[in-house]
Parts: structure tokens; C-alpha cells; sequence
């Protein structure tokens, strides 16, 4: 069985890391790329978590959970937009210290305790599926 939790927080493991990254660029290809990166990476994230995670967690979880993420997601998006629009220009420190905090507490939020009562509320079956959704939702963006 495909654990869709373990699949979401690999992913926030990557953006952690791609942000640590950019924190610690110089303007240049590299950055450019690093944040192409983190943008796909996140908007594909955001994507899954909105199609198949928070219906779940409204109904199971809390209406007021799946709103909460919905909020940060849109923060998050914003401030995306920033960082490609600051990469290599003043502000981009601030920009990717900005985005690095809301991604921290939205992951904290989920992998402490979204995530751990939307498991325990989910029979093995639909576990199951949502991993394979969520898996299946992964690969074929990747393959494009």
C-alpha cells in the first residue's frame, strides 16, 4: 500500500530543502532554476493536496482545517510570485524568508496534526486509494 502521507511530507522535505537552497544563492542560472523548481514542485503539491487531501479533511477532519489550508495555499502562491519576480533583483532574501516561514507553519499544522487525524479516520481502503491517487496524480505531472 502506497501511504499518501509519507508521499506529501517527502514533499515537504524537498521544499525545505530547495528553500535552505535559494536562501543561500547568489542571483544567477542556478537560483533562476532552483526556484523554477520549487514553483512546479509546490504548485503540483498544492494541486493534489486540493483535489484529494482537504475534501477529505472537511469531511472528516474539520471544515475549518481544509479553509485554514486553503488560506495558506493562496499565501503561498502569492508569495511564489514574488520569488520569481524578485530572483535577481533587492528583496529576494526577504522573499524566500517570507515563503519559508508560511511553509514551515503550514507543514507543522499538517504533520502534527491534520495529517495524523485524517489517517486515523481513514479505513485502510481508502487510504489506500487516496495513496494511489495521489501517486498516480504525482507521476503523470512528472511525465509531462
Amino acid at each position: 500500500m502506497i501511504d499518501p502521507i509519507a508521499l506529501l511530507k517527502e514533499d515537504h522535505r524537498e521544499a525545505v530543502t530547495l528553500l535552505k537552497t535559494l536562501a543561500a544563492s547568489k542571483p544567477g542560472a542556478r537560483r533562476n532554476a532552483t526556484v523554477k523548481k520549487l514553483d512546479s514542485a509546490l504548485k503540483l503539491h498544492m494541486q493534489i493536496e486540493e483535489q484529494f487531501v482537504y475534501p477529505l479533511v472537511a469531511k472528516l477532519v474539520g471544515n475549518e482545517e481544509a479553509r485554514e489550508a486553503g488560506i495558506e495555499h493562496g499565501l503561498a502562491r502569492e508569495a511564489l510570485a514574488n520569488l520569481t519576480k524578485l530572483v535577481d533583483q533587492p528583496g529576494f532574501g526577504a522573499a524566500v524568508a517570507m515563503l519559508t516561514a508560511g511553509i514551515r507553519h503550514h507543514v507543522k499544522e499538517e504533520e502534527r496534526e491534520v495529517f495524523p487525524e485524517l489517517k486515523a479516520k481513514l479505513d485502510r481502503a481508502e487510504l489506500a486509494r487516496l495513496g494511489d491517487e495521489v501517486k498516480a496524480a504525482k507521476s503523470k505531472k512528472t511525465r509531462r
